[in-house]
């Protein structure tokens, strides 16, 4: 047996000299004193709409003009090149043809700039020439000190200093402060940032980060986990072109409390396809990113307007304590529209009792039912609107207050004394309370100048996304609240180095030998090469007996009849033994066949499925669901990239569709969750310990009866191992 070092180990969190050096060079870019815009031209939309954010946003440094023609432009007179600007270039933003982009790029870092956002098409997302032509832009840019934002991306905008490096129209919103929004996509950027705007949602910044030939929107997320002003971060991705580095970022993220909100494409291999076409980017298995973000608290979005909406009420409630939603609104209809849409999102809506109910009998209308939801009628006063908040409030289980109500008036003749008194009110229960408290709209609506007046005017905390998305952000909150305290419970595991064994493990039982020296508990069993020896070691075992062919070739035993269950008695365990021999030789005449396997036959109990594979992307992914059959019926499977420690296992049983079944069913006693998870977890440390040989296992099932967990088959397949003579 030999050994030596492998590159996985257990997450740290901690960022690498190389992401500290580059961390310095996202600030830098997005936060320029001076900025030259490389191909500007009265004739280009593109220059005309960059310089024009600038200019309107109140840039505080100074813009230069550079066009190899020397020509005017926007009023100013062009310099052919960067150096001959004659000032200070702390950022460009190149508009140059394909072709010229690698000369732009080192004629900017021959004037001193140190940073380039690239707004030109036609790299890596039309393949073949484009890649190369995209791999030789950054390959001057390296050589050169220069680090790149895209190409054939938008720009950012960087609300918190207004730096409106972006090629589109702007529209600012009313907070420098609340989402920060980062995408892959310039296009979907740019609708998130005006629905932001129609809504009033506060942005700190709005990054596209295009083909990512250097920076990628890891890098960004990563920069922004550090700035105050963004207090939650809503990412759209194709794909993550460092996964590792990604997966330390979200831990990270996670860690120190910043909501990361994530719509990611790649559930189908047509998205995959188009986004190849795209961004030139690779997607990796869908099902693996759902368990990366049970994982790592990311919230997933499955759409744009709920991917804003959810990191827009993130940004405003930060981790919420434990508990349920208080709804306060004056519409019975839509208090249990709120319900029932809590219910089926798993939100808890606690019953009004105690302190609350007699506060809330104390404050409502005659006309009114004090319960939660509470309908306050259309009698209510304003006085009482602020008392009903406050009352919900004193619920021991309210973690935050919504408050579903007709729209902030968006014009003249909406307005009243008693609406405005209404909502000056309910902006004062809301900012009196301990928890956090918001005031929605029943449906997705826009907020004009206006509106936005009254916002500023009462305080109100209020949401412009309709009341469903308002509650699948809550949901949302509530369960990355949960994993965030999770984390702080659980004791940081310390960093594992692995060791990669030589052993190449291929039969069951040499499988199920290996895992058994790695901390895993095995099924008792003989490898016997006749009927006597079959017989002796059933005697040997005094209970009833399963016989299994043993051959290395042959994967799926019971597919060609090589499995019998239940044999008690000699001549039963003669003929069995004659049986599976006799369908393996038939069935599999190629197949080189070490005899039999005979074990103990297990009673009741529950059969779990411990998986591995290797993702194109994410690298070793261990899967944990329902065994023997069910797994392939069900697909109730949780994954996980490796490493694992037993405290994430518990977390994926526990998400399981299937996790009653764990906690006991009749006759089978409850699973020791504590010891399955030890268990599993030895079993993803044996895994790595293999080495990135190793294509697949599969320990199906793993039996589990109480505290008696074994291992009762096992299957390695090696990378480049020729298919099995049962296929």
């Amino acid at each position: 047996m030999g050994a030596g070092p492998i590159s996985q180990t257990r997450q740290t969190g901690q960022a690498e000299p190389s992401e500290q050096a580059e961390l310095s060079a996202v600030h830098a870019l997005l936060n320029p004193g001076s900025i030259a815009l490389i191909g500007a031209s009265d004739k280009s939309r593109w220059s005309g709409n960059v310089f024009g954010n600038l200019q309107g946003g109140g840039f505080p440094g100074q813009l230069h003009m550079v066009n190899p023609r020397g020509a005017m432009a926007h009023g100013q007179q062009c310099a052919k090149t960067c150096t001959q600007v004659g000032a200070p270039i702390d950022l460009g933003l190149i508009m140059a043809p394909g072709g010229a982009v690698a000369d732009a790029v080192a004629d900017l870092a021959a004037a001193g700039g140190r940073s380039a956002v690239i707004l030109t098409a036609g790299f890596a997302e039309t393949g073949g020439e484009g890649c190369a032509l995209q791999e030789s832009v950054r390959a001057v840019a390296a050589a050169h000190g220069v680090r790149l934002l895209g190409p054939n991306c938008l720009g950012y905008v960087n609300f918190t200093n207004r730096s409106y490096v972006w090629t589109s129209p702007v529209k600012a919103p009313s907070r420098d402060h609340g989402v920060a929004i980062v995408s892959q996509s310039g296009a979907t950027a740019q609708f998130l940032s005006y629905l932001a705007w129609a809504q009033d949602v506060g942005l700190s910044h709005l990054i596209s980060t295009g083909n990512e030939a250097d920076l990628d929107s890891t890098s960004f997320v990563d920069y922004l986990l550090d700035v105050p002003q963004a207090r939650a971060i809503a990412l759209f991705a194709e794909t993550f072109r460092n996964p590792a580095r990604f997966l330390r970022v979200a831990e990270r993220a996670l860690r120190i409390g910043k909501p990361l909100v994530v719509l990611k494409m790649g559930a189908s291999e047509v998205t995959a396809k188009s986004a190849m076409a795209h961004t030139g980017s690779l997607v990796g298995d869908d099902r693996v990113f759902d368990g990366i973000c049970e994982q790592y608290g990311i919230i997933r979005a499955r759409s744009m307007e709920e991917l804003l909406a959810t990191a827009d009420v993130l940004s405003r409630t930060g981790v919420l304590r434990p508990g349920g939603l208080g709804v306060a609104t004056n519409s019975g209809g839509i208090g249990e529209i709120a319900a029932d849409t809590a219910h089926l999102r798993g939100i808890f809506v606690p019953p009004l009792e105690g302190e609350a109910l007699e506060a809330m009998r104390l404050t409502i209308p005659d006309t009114a039912t004090p319960h939660n939801p509470i309908d306050l009628t259309g009698s209510v006063t304003p006085e009482q609107c602020e008392g009903a908040v406050l009352a919900l409030a004193k619920m021991p289980d309210c973690a935050v207050v919504l408050c579903p109500w007709y729209d902030i008036p968006n014009a003249p003749d909406e307005m009243s004394e008693r609406l405005t008194a209404l909502h000056h009110h309910l902006a004062a229960g809301m900012a009196a309370i301990p928890v956090p408290g918001m005031l929605v709209s029943y449906t997705s609506t826009v907020v004009n100048e206006m509106a936005r007046g009254i916002v500023r005017e009462t305080g109100a905390n209020y949401l412009a996304c309709g009341l469903d998305r308002a509650v699948a952000a809550i949901a949302g909150a509530f369960k990355w609240s949960e994993r965030y305290r999770a984390q702080l419970e659980v004791k940081a595991s310390p960093t594992v180095q692995f060791s990669v064994t030589t052993e190449r493990p291929r039969s069951e039982r040499d499988a199920l030998d290996y895992l058994a020296r790695h901390g895993v508990p095995v099924v008792p069993a003989s490898v016997v090469t006749n009927a006597d020896q079959a017989v002796d070691a059933a005697r040997a075992l005094a209970c009833p007996v399963v016989i299994k062919v043993a051959s290395p070739d042959i994967a799926h035993k019971s597919d060609i009849g090589g499995v019998l269950l239940n044999l008690q008695g000699d001549e039963a365990v003669r003929a069995g033994f004659k049986q599976v021999m006799d369908a393996a030789r038939e069935r599999c005449p190629t197949a080189r066949l070490d005899g039999a396997i005979v074990a103990p036959m297990r009673g009741r109990g529950i059969e779990l499925f411990v998986g591995f594979s290797r993702d194109p992307q994410w690298g070793p992914i261990l899967a944990v669901g329902l065994g023997g059959v069910w797994v392939e019926v069900l697909q109730d499977v949780a994954l996980r990239p490796l490493p694992v420690s037993a405290a994430e296992v518990k977390h994926m049983l526990g998400g399981l569709r299937g996790a009653k079944l764990l906690a006991g069913q009749r006759g089978v006693p409850a699973a020791d969750m504590d010891a399955v998870a030890c268990v599993i977890a030895n079993i993803g440390d044996a895994i790595l310990s293999l080495g990135p040989d190793l294509a697949e296992l599969d320990v199906n099932p793993l039996w589990v009866c109480g505290s008696q967990i074994e291992a009762l088959d096992a299957l390695f397949v090696w990378q480049g191992d020729a298919p099995s003579p049962t296929h």
